[in-house]
């Protein structure tokens, strides 16, 4: 098993998955005109475009660890269930951080009030989608790069 991979495809996947919320937050705010960043239009898609996003990463990068451990994929429904578990910490992790402002609080707190709350929420949102992503990614990479006989 090359740890070096795991390490690679759970960094760039944490980088992508906190890339989403800027996605969200600066570009569908602006496309579709929404000022709120309370607004439930942009939880929707966040949530929509987060579980997207982190599904697709995840089948991807497990299925080059198991290919590169392996020599080839021999489970598609073993990186399948390992990519729906790493979407599953991202999700939860999103769900504890909008039911519960306080934790997303922790980091917007640290931002001026006059800096635009779009941005403050974004910045909040990617903080805690990163470490998730990392923490998903190389949970499914370790179960993934396992190959069985």
């Amino acid at each position: 098993m090359d740890q070096s991979l795991i390490y690679l495809i759970m960094m760039l996947g944490g980088v992508v998955m906190a890339a989403v919320p800027f996605g969200v937050y600066m570009g569908a705010s602006t496309i579709f005109g929404i000022q709120d960043p309370a607004s439930s239009q942009l939880l929707v898609m966040l949530f929509v475009s987060t579980i997207c996003i982190s599904y697709g990463i995840a089948l991807g990068g497990l299925s080059v660890i198991q290919s590169n451990s392996c020599g080839k994929i021999k489970n598609m429904r073993q990186i399948a269930g390992n990519a729906a578990l790493s979407t599953f910490i991202v999700t939860f992790t999103l769900l504890l951080v909008v039911c519960i402002p306080g934790i997303r609080g922790i980091v917007t707190g640290l931002f001026s009030p006059t800096i635009d709350q779009l941005v403050a929420q974004a910045v909040g949102y990617s903080y805690f989608l990163f470490w998730a992503a990392v923490y998903g990614l190389v949970t499914g990479g370790y179960l993934s790069a396992n190959c069985g006989e």
